[in-house]
Order: C-alpha cells, then sequence, then structure tokens
C-alpha cells in the first residue's frame, strides 16, 4: 500500500483505503475496542499503521491469547516469556501520556517484580482504572505508588495480593470504584483499609477466612459510600464464629450481603439505604444463627426494596 495515495491493490486493481485515509485518532479509537495483542499486530499492516497502536488510551493484557499451554514446564515457561516481552514491549513503544485503563489478566507472573514495573509504569500515565487478575499466583506486594495515585479511580484486585496501609492515614485519595478479593486477611488491614478512602462510592469485597484464625473485624465506614456488596467464606466446620462486619454509611443506597460464613452484623446510620439484598445460608442450627439473622434485618428496616434468599428465611 502506498501511504501517500491510501491505495490499495484488490486482484488487478488499485482501489482506495479509506479506513487508513482516517485521522490518526479515529483509528486509534477503532483499536481500542481490539485486545491489546491484535491491536498491536495492525502494525504489520503497512508503515502507515506501524505505530498507530501506540496511543491506545487503554492498554488490556490477556495471556489466554498469547500463550498456548502445553503438557512441559519448559514450554509453559517459554509461552510465559514471550507474554512478559510482549508488555514489556508495549510499555516502551507505548506514547499516550495519560491511559485511561491497565489490565492484567494472566495465569501466572514469573517474576513478581514485573508486575511491579508494569503496574509502576500505567501510574507514571496517570492511569484512571487498574485491573489485575493473576489465577495462579502466590501472594504478591503491590507497588507502594498505588496508594498514592491521584488518578486512580477504578481499582479492581482479582488476587491474593499483600495490601500495605501507608502510614499517611489517607490511602487511593481518588478511588471511587473498588472490587477487593481477600484471602485470609489480618485485622489490621480490614478494621482500617475501606476507612480511609476518602472518596470511596462503591465497595466489592469478597473474602476467604478461616474459622481457626482470630476474629476478623471488617470496618466499613465511610461517608460517600453509595454501594455495597460483602460476600464471605470460610474454610472449617465450626458452627459460629465471632468475625463481625461493621457497617456505617449514611450515604449508602444499596446493599449485598453474601454470607456463608455467619458473621455477626453491627449496622448504623443506613439513612439513604433503598435496596437490600441479603443471601445468608449456612449448613448450621442453633439460637445463635437465628439471632444474627434478625439483628441484621432489623438494623435494615428502613429499606425500600428487601430481597432475602431462601437460605435466610430458613432460620
Amino acid at each position: 500500500m502506498d501511504r501517500k495515495s491510501n491505495r490499495i491493490r484488490v486482484g488487478n486493481q488499485d482501489k482506495e483505503d479509506r479506513i487508513s485515509s482516517l485521522p490518526d485518532s479515529v483509528l486509534c479509537h477503532i483499536l481500542s475496542f481490539l485486545p491489546t495483542k491484535y491491536a498491536v499486530a495492525t502494525s504489520i499492516l503497512s508503515s502507515r499503521w506501524n505505530l498507530v497502536w501506540s496511543s491506545l488510551p487503554s492498554l488490556c493484557f490477556d495471556d489466554r491469547l498469547c500463550l498456548e499451554y502445553k503438557r512441559t514446564n519448559r514450554l509453559t515457561n517459554d509461552a510465559s516469556t514471550r507474554f512478559e516481552n510482549f508488555v514489556n514491549r508495549v510499555l516502551v513503544v507505548s506514547q499516550q501520556l495519560n491511559i485511561d485503563k491497565f489490565s492484567l489478566n494472566c495465569f501466572k507472573i514469573r517474576y513478581p517484580a514485573c508486575l511491579k514495573l508494569w503496574v509502576s509504569a500505567a501510574i507514571m500515565r496517570n492511569v484512571r482504572e487498574i485491573e489485575l487478575n493473576l489465577k495462579h499466583q502466590n501472594r504478591v506486594e503491590l507497588p507502594e505508588s498505588i496508594y498514592t495515585c491521584k488518578t486512580l479511580e477504578v481499582l479492581k484486585l482479582d488476587s491474593d495480593f499483600t495490601i500495605k496501609i501507608p502510614p499517611s492515614g489517607t490511602c487511593f485519595p481518588s478511588l471511587k470504584i473498588f472490587r477487593v478479593v481477600m484471602y485470609y486477611p489480618d485485622n489490621d488491614l480490614t478494621e482500617r483499609l475501606f476507612s480511609m478512602c476518602p472518596v470511596l462510592e462503591d465497595l466489592s469485597i469478597e473474602g476467604f477466612l478461616d474459622d481457626d484464625d482470630l476474629a476478623i473485624n471488617f470496618n466499613i465506614s465511610s461517608s460517600t459510600l453509595k454501594r455495597l456488596e460483602v460476600t464471605l467464606t470460610k474454610d472449617g466446620t465450626r458452627s459460629y464464629n465471632e468475625h463481625k462486619v461493621i457497617i456505617r454509611a449514611p450515604n449508602l443506597e444499596q446493599l449485598y450481603i453474601g454470607d456463608f460464613v455467619f458473621v455477626s452484623y453491627m449496622v448504623h446510620e443506613l439513612h439513604s439505604l433503598s435496596k437490600a439484598f441479603i443471601d445468608v445460608f449456612y449448613m448450621g442450627e442453633g439460637e445463635i444463627l437465628a439471632d444474627r439473622v434478625l439483628q441484621l434485618l432489623k438494623d435494615i428496616t428502613k429499606a425500600q426494596f428487601l430481597s432475602l434468599l431462601t437460605g435466610t428465611i430458613s432460620f
């Protein structure tokens, strides 16, 4: 294809390439609907397309598109290396100074330092949304810069990450949407983290607890929170435990509780609650369990819409 004439050869005829004639901004917008791998692959079409992808506002990496899972570890490691090299190359070549979204969905990262490097690179480019999903990864630390990032508004952590609360007293200063999976967390984290986000509006917690551990308290105190989803499951066979969920959110509008642990709830100041969905299911019997359900329901009686799943009303 001739870049100046923007014509392509189809059979024995020359035809106008209308797509390549579009401005870079329009082409980049089109590529933004493709997975990053395929957007980068357009660079081989012609010199016209060589670096169009480098201005993508979102970088979404999924190793299912890059890896071929083989039967031997050697081949799997080779494929992982190719994926890591691909992510490194894209971050180096990308010319976008401001990134809307950085997404990483992968089987496993062999070198945790790579994750810190990639997330830090996104933060340096004023990223607005970060999504991290590592399926078979040992617990890794997030880079310290993520906690103070002033542009980050959406954070989704679907893996076992080590979250370290900064000593400043404020965490995620601009974060509005927070989705987090927590495996056997400690009280120092669950009692402080969710109350340290000053503008949080939408919070989703999926917690995995252990009856053999000390009691865990989830303290969710926020004057800005509008939507809250708490889903708790556990390891262990005890009929009840001392885990607690404390909710103090005067502007909360929607509440979902999926409880398969059967914790106790302390709910305060839900003056704005309009919808509540309660799903409590536990294979146990006893007066303590029934009392906890009744106490929770009594505290949310001002909700305009209340949905109770069958497990909740079976006690």
